[in-house]
């Protein structure tokens, strides 16, 4: 008899990612005769037990359908069946395989999100009706509901904490990808599944951008969802591989599916190409042309989706100069110099050399892109002034610009009229934010001494073991930091010279909104220890807007602090003055330009959108 095998306690450890089987893009890429061998891809997900649903540590995917008033039985990905098959295969008409779709690209963005930011990402915290400014309900779980909208329309919804997807039927127009009738489903396309993951993800960092203070905040939400859906494109090797090797290298000349984003949406609803395309577009013949920058449309473009899309037309821009930059090499050497390729299929080796390129310098460049919004104001944010926290950003990891990835930002950013309109010049220089250092009314001693409070805090969220310890851990420190600044703005001589240097009003109340602690590692391995603390206030007391807003006005002001724990230095403090006069009447313009027959009331429904509740829902129709 043969002897039984004995496990042997604490030889094994989970395995550190899941393999599932969804789309590549779409389900439209599986009907043509080109796209179908790389229809089809399989998702490496970080690894975590998972219940039905699926259910994990981050998402909870809910498949209850309103419109057919019921509920799909939820899929159980640690079937060991389905573990040893890499799960569900695709499938349009299988609601397990619509949730298992939705849970393998929204947790594959997290993890993007995350690794790019260095730290766990939180969702916000669920409001209470009761308290209106009470943050203290914590939220584990996202909720996905694949099946929850019987029209053409997707949305994070910030009051439910919830990812909300629809499906409709394809129009009858342009029928090249999808049969006429036939349902269409959000929910399996990647682009807007991640797309609607990094509204949620960028919510839960700064909560104050979905508010309406200027034309740029909405466009920006929808500018940063874009561009994280549209960076995980070069994450799927075979796709990548297949448009470079169809484009014969270059991205920005020939037409990809690489920059575009929702394909079989936009079409099925009767568009005549994807929902969005960043590259170029096809003219009244049929015929492909790349877009060229135009420095107007950025100052005579509202629309939210149309104004974000010439950010992400920047941002993608920068993004194919460094790679044009990072195979130049490749080119001459394959090439004898001439840069001009040989007619027929480019080698095989070669486009897999151009697939590496590519996808590490798109890493680079979203997390550039994440990075940066450590280095945001926490209000009324702009473009110009993301352009200077992409470049402070990095000047501060990365001091030695190889790649000359700022200047390619500069320039490409530069060319669609995007940049600060204070500034003389468009150098890095001058671009990066003011050091506090430099600052002729800078902080004093004791303002210093009280961030420096704050490294015993940064270890206890650097090693909490869960995400609600560090939730929790981080409302402690703010509590504790709001104790020590209001002490020090009342008793101390230095404290109303602080509390301006803060952006501050220290005659009204003010809130420490959020206290980020990360440590960064250079491409040099030097490390920072960083503290990144938000400062908010608020006043209603400016005139109503409309008579039908009673309580007039709300205008925030504040700062966002970045400090170097181990130096000890306040190294930034980037400011929204609560007493500017100037911001005040460009947010007053801005408001009073949305008339009742405009966007405030198509996309908000109430008199003032930097209250709205929901501001992604209306805004979301007919466009994701």
């Amino acid at each position: 008899m043969p002897k039984k095998a004995r496990r042997v306690a604490g030889t094994l450890s989970p395995p550190l990612f899941r393999d599932l089987r969804g789309y590549a893009l779409d389900p439209s890429l599986a009907l043509q005769l080109e796209t179908a061998p790389i229809s089809e891809v399989l998702f490496k997900v970080p690894w975590e037990p998972l219940e039905p649903g699926p259910v994990g540590e981050y998402l909870e995917v809910v498949d209850f359908d309103p419109a057919g008033r019921c509920f799909y039985e939820p899929v159980d990905l640690d079937d060991p069946y389905l573990l040893v098959q890499d799960g569900l295969p695709p499938s349009e008409g299988t609601p397990q395989f619509h949730q298992q779709m939705v849970y393998a690209v929204a947790q594959r963005t997290i993890h993007a999100f995350e690794r790019a930011l260095g730290r766990k990402a939180i969702w916000s915290p669920q409001p209470n009706p009761k308290k209106k400014k009470d943050d203290s309900l914590y939220v584990q779980r996202l909720r996905i509901y694949p099946h929850a909208l019987r029209e053409a329309n997707a949305y994070y919804s910030p009051a439910k904490k919830a990812l909300l997807f629809g499906y409709f039927q394809a129009t009858d127009d342009d029928p090249a990808d999808h049969v006429p009738g036939s349902l269409v489903f959000a929910c399996l396309s990647h682009d807007i599944v991640a797309h609607e993951t990094a509204h949620a993800l960028l919510d839960g960092l700064h909560r104050r951008l979905n508010r309406a203070t200027n034309p740029d905040m909405l466009a920006f939400h929808e500018a940063f969802a874009d561009l994280v859906a549209l960076f995980q494109h070069f994450t799927v090797p075979s796709i990548l591989q297949h448009q470079l090797a169809n484009a014969r290298g270059d991205i920005r000349r020939q037409e990809t599916l690489l920059g575009e984003l929702a394909t079989q949406f936009g079409r099925s609803t009767g568009a005549r190409g994807a929902l969005r395309d960043f590259i170029g577009a096809r003219d009244e013949s049929g015929k492909w042309v790349p877009h060229d920058p135009n420095p107007t449309d950025y100052a005579e473009t509202t629309e939210a989706h149309a104004r974000g899309a010439i950010l992400v037309a920047a941002v993608f821009d920068a993004f194919l100069s460094i790679y044009n930059g990072r195979i130049a090499d490749l080119m001459r050497l394959y090439t004898g110099g001439t840069g001009v390729l040989p007619e027929g299929a480019v080698h095989p080796d070669l486009v897999n050399r151009l697939a590496e390129e590519a996808a590490k310098a798109a890493d680079h460049v979203l997390t550039m892109c994440v990075r940066a919004l450590d280095y945001c104001p926490p209000v009324d944010l702009t473009f110009g002034e993301y352009l200077r926290a992409v470049i402070t950003a990095d000047v501060d990891l990365v001091p030695s610009d190889e790649h000359a990835y700022r200047i390619a930002f500069v320039e490409a950013f530069r060319r669609r009229g995007l940049y600060p309109r204070n500034l003389r010049t468009l150098s890095v220089e001058n671009l990066r934010w003011r050091s506090a250092a430099d600052e002729e009314d800078g902080p004093s001693k004791g303002l210093l001494r009280i961030i420096m409070r704050l490294r015993p805090h940064a270890h206890q969220q650097l090693y909490a073991r869960t995400r609600e310890r560090i939730f929790r851990a981080e409302r402690l420190t703010r509590r504790k930091l709001h104790g020590w600044l209001e002490k020090h703005f009342k008793e101390s001589p230095d404290g109303p010279d602080d509390a301006k240097f803060l952006g501050l009003d220290p005659k009204l109340d003010f809130e420490v909104h959020t206290t980020h602690f990360a440590t960064r590692a250079s491409p040099s391995g030097d490390l920072l220890l960083q503290a990144i603390i938000q400062l908010i206030q608020e006043r209603d007391d400016l005139d109503p807007v409309w008579d039908a807003d009673p309580e007039g006005m709300l205008f925030e002001g504040g700062c966002t602090l970045v400090a170097d724990l181990r130096a000890p230095a306040i190294s930034y403090c980037i400011r929204k003055p609560i007493g500017s006069k100037t911001r005040e009447e460009r947010q007053l313009a801005f408001l009073r330009d949305l008339t009742g027959t405009g966007p405030r009331a198509t996309y908000f429904g109430t008199p003032d959108p930097s209250r709205a509740v929901e501001p992604f829902a209306l805004l979301h129709r007919g466009a994701v």
